[in-house]
């Protein structure tokens, strides 16, 4: 069976589910081939990529667009090329007519369904996985209950996209807010930042409570 090859899409939820599981050697590993996909598939190297498909444009043409692509205007990808900008804007326009489109966002969609664009070429940010309210309590209630069974010992709760959040979490946790983590007070909880990825680790101080005859956390 042929691999299929990875395209923006699929590295982009690559990135997001990397973000979803920081901090673990397999992702790590993985960050570091993501990386060296990134610098492997750049603009750079486009003098050295076939497209899978048969494509109208020249090297130079396809470099343009995938700055272009990139959000790049024509003054910023000219001095990356080595030409002016009012070269890059006749690149733009050359694409424009071979492909029979009005605007350069337009040539820029018709080379990426067309995988005119080298795998990871073009950068797509991962897109925020919102969580429902179900799955989020969920996901609590399965962090607290693991985190039992290792009282004293830190572990991740969840992640957030953005530091406030994470250090506001952490209080609502140390308070009982999060009906998981209760009582209040039988847990420890801090927001941590690590490579970007901001989130909450907490531990369990809490007495386990002795219920018909069984220790219960």
């Amino acid at each position: 069976m042929r691999a299929e090859p990875l395209g923006p899409l699929a590295l982009a939820r690559i990135r997001a589910s990397l973000e979803r599981n920081p901090g673990t050697p397999a992702a790590r590993t993985v960050q570091l081939l993501l990386d060296e996909i990134a610098r492997l598939k750049s603009p750079l190297v486009l003098a050295d990529w076939e497209p899978d498909v048969e494509c109208p444009l020249t090297r130079r043409q396809l470099q343009v667009m995938v700055h272009t692509a990139n959000g790049e205007n024509c003054e910023e990808i000219g001095p990356q090329l080595g030409i002016d900008p009012k070269s890059v804007r006749k690149h733009r326009q050359a694409v424009m007519r071979h492909l029979g489109v009005r605007s350069a966002s337009s040539a820029v969609a018709v080379c990426l369904i067309n995988g005119w664009f080298p795998a990871g070429a073009v950068h797509v940010p991962p897109q925020p996985r919102r969580l429902s309210p179900c799955a989020v309590r969920n996901t609590y209630r399965e962090r607290a209950e693991l985190l039992r069974q290792t009282p004293g010992e830190w572990g991740t709760v969840a992640t957030y996209g953005n530091s406030p959040t994470a250090r506001q979490s952490a209080y609502r946790l140390r308070s009982g807010d999060f009906k998981a983590f209760r009582p209040a007070g039988a847990w420890e909880a801090e927001a941590f930042t690590d490579d970007g990825t901001h989130g909450v680790r907490a531990r369990y101080i809490g007495t386990p409570v002795i219920t018909a005859g069984k220790a219960m956390s």
